[in-house]
């Protein structure tokens, strides 16, 4: 069994440092590891809702404003422009050596810290020896506006309050009342973190960033909802960014329309379903001018109806699978009820299993809390606090690195 560090006093030294400078890292000599909380500014919040008027600069076209009829409309919420991601790698008493590799972990929907990855990014980092990024996806972790937090009681009575709603919970009431109001908030905000990540790609493989020399390859780890995000990446290819960039896919990437999305952890079952109904039932009556626009005219969205699972863009995606194969593998957890594994295979594999690209299925806990939760009959603290329960999956965490670490150090 591989050792582990002390998770929770790094998890408490993190969030109990309030002062951060971009070249000063939590230390954890014992470990070997530093803990950077690096500055981000992002260039992308644009394309969210609530602004007078939209416009696409690459084919000159103008839309009309979308209001999302609140006090702070999404566009000029500022943690969400201005944040820290956090950084690990070796402990360094003198100068910062500079990497050429970097591992990038995507988390899933309705991630509010980073506390179940630290252990993820430990390992990966101890396995490869390159650095984890940890990025927070639009209106994730350290995000999102605290506003928010004031108008949860709210929120949540009226989530109660709508007949036949299933799974309703405090937990997933603030982001089930904004994606069941506007759906759309899902692809505009996956766009913003889409082109944040290729903005930090470009100044990494640049060597503009002090952690890395030029042109550093870029991996990621992309779980759940953050899966589909490094897949778009490596699919697009946006300025040749990801040529030589190497993924693993965990518990995600199924078609849209057989992902079970309603959890106490997730989302409350009416805002599934107005998500059902925009990307996957009737997305030519729901999507906007703007929206229609993006899908059909701008790559880093055009496989937005694959991943829905259409059959036209079917043998499309199928085909850009093939030529990535040898790059991307996929670790499909057993148990989950989220991510099934059949639907992750038919996928990344293929209806025909033809893409060539090689998957891995490990018996693990829940899908919102992989490593530490057999089920959702726990105490709610352990749900949302737990990182690892070595006796139950240590030996299948052990697995879990194995699998990246070989993947990603080829």
């Amino acid at each position: 069994m591989m050792k582990h560090p002390n998770y929770a006093e790094i998890g408490k030294r993190f969030r109990h440092r309030y002062l951060w400078v971009d070249e000063q890292p939590i230390s954890f000599p014992d470990w070997g590891a530093d803990l950077f909380n690096l500055s981000y500014s992002s260039q992308n919040g644009h394309f969210l809702l609530g602004r007078s008027g939209y416009q696409c600069l690459k084919h000159g076209i103008s839309f009309p404003g979308e209001p999302s009829n609140e006090s702070l409309s999404d566009t000029e919420i500022p943690e969400n422009l201005d944040f820290r991601y956090p950084l690990v790698r070796e402990f360094s008493a003198g100068g910062v050596r500079r990497h050429n590799r970097v591992t990038i972990i995507l988390h899933g929907l309705n991630e509010r810290s980073f506390g179940k990855y630290v252990p993820w990014a430990y390992h990966i980092w101890l396995r490869t020896g390159a650095p984890v990024i940890l990025f927070p996806m639009t209106f994730h972790v350290n995000r999102v506006s605290p506003q928010w937090w004031h108008q949860l009681n709210d929120s949540h009575t009226r989530r109660q309050q709508l007949a036949g709603n299933e799974h309703v919970h405090r937990f997933n009431a603030i982001i089930s009342e904004r994606l069941a109001t506007h759906p759309e908030r899902f692809f505009w905000g996956a766009l913003q973190s889409y082109w944040d990540l290729a903005d930090l790609a470009r100044t990494i493989r640049s060597g503009q960033h002090p952690h890395f020399v030029e042109g550093t390859r870029v991996d990621f780890l992309g779980y759940s909802a953050g899966g589909f995000l490094a897949l778009d990446l490596l699919l697009d290819n946006p300025e040749r960014l990801f040529d030589d960039t190497r993924a693993v896919l965990f518990a995600t990437c199924t078609a849209v329309r057989d992902i079970n999305l309603s959890s106490p952890l997730i989302l409350d079952s009416m805002a599934e379903v107005a998500l059902m109904k925009t990307y996957v039932k009737q997305l030519e009556k729901f999507f906007s001018e703007r929206m229609r626009h993006w899908t059909e005219h701008h790559t880093e969205a055009t496989w937005l109806k694959a991943f829905c699972g259409l059959r036209p863009e079917r043998a499309v995606l199928e085909m850009r699978l093939r030529e990535v194969a040898s790059r991307v593998i996929g670790i499909a957890n057993a148990n989950d009820q989220v991510f099934p594994t059949g639907a992750m295979c038919n996928v990344l594999q293929g209806i025909h299993r033809d893409t060539g690209i090689q998957m891995t299925e490990l018996k693990l806990g829940i899908h919102e809390n992989p490593f530490a939760c057999a089920n959702h009959a726990q105490p709610e603290r352990r749900l949302i606090l737990d990182v690892l329960d070595e006796a139950q999956y240590g030996h299948a965490f052990e697995e879990f690195i194995n699998q990246i670490a070989g993947h990603l150090s080829k």
